[in-house]
């Protein structure tokens, strides 16, 4: 497979990556307004301008596809990290803007996260597990940079980074879950907002 599309390399305008980020995006945009089942390989082609073939090129089947976009769009969000680190602002404004655009992201991309979170069963064991945790791994560490320039600067308390990094993360599984799964069953929300989580985040629950 790898050597397939190696060979195709060697073709003049030829980007194996440029084809397999479109056929991601392509699976993105059907994923994201149609249920797992109604989504087939032949319909993810056409969208991406390819032959079925070509996706089986790049991807094993269709849970391997389904697994790398869930991949995909761990580094978008790992791009708005690094976007948000570079805006100057101080530390805890970063944060919250940071929070707050991964809200708008989950909502963006809300009835995809549903699908694959009912649909897709991660490969046990195998490269696209790893990957997985590689990237939110990526994730934590672009948080975490954050937080240590806001404690160099003495804007942020002296804990370690990673801890920091990975509770301010788990915020964004509360929106999540709040925006996926109470959404989807209607259950009445409780109040956990961004600005709520964020409050609690940095000022703790002790008087």
């Amino acid at each position: 497979m790898l050597g397939g599309i190696n060979n195709m390399a060697k073709i003049k305008g030829w980007n194996p990556e440029i084809k397999r980020q479109k056929i991601l995006n392509s699976a993105i945009q059907i994923l994201n307004r149609k249920e797992y089942h109604q989504c087939p390989i032949d319909e993810i082609a056409k969208n991406a301008g390819v032959a079925k073939g070509t996706i089986y090129l790049y991807f094993k089947n269709k849970e391997d596809l389904y697994f790398s976009v869930l991949i995909n769009l761990i580094d978008k969000v790992i791009d708005i990290a690094e976007n948000v680190q570079k805006n100057g602002l101080p530390a805890k404004k970063q944060l919250f803007l940071l929070l707050q655009r991964i809200s708008n992201f989950i909502d963006t991309y809300r009835h995809l996260f549903l699908s694959i979170r009912q649909e897709v069963k991660p490969p046990p064991k195998e490269k696209l597990h790893d990957q997985f945790h590689k990237k939110i791994g990526e994730l934590i560490k672009a948080i975490s940079v954050i937080i240590e320039n806001g404690i160099k600067k003495k804007e942020l308390k002296s804990y370690p980074s990673g801890v920091l990094a990975t509770i301010f993360l788990s915020l964004t599984s509360v929106i999540a879950h709040q925006k996926i799964e109470i959404g989807k069953h209607k259950i009445q929300q409780i109040d956990i907002s961004p600005e709520l989580l964020f409050k609690i985040f940095m000022e703790g629950i002790a008087k």
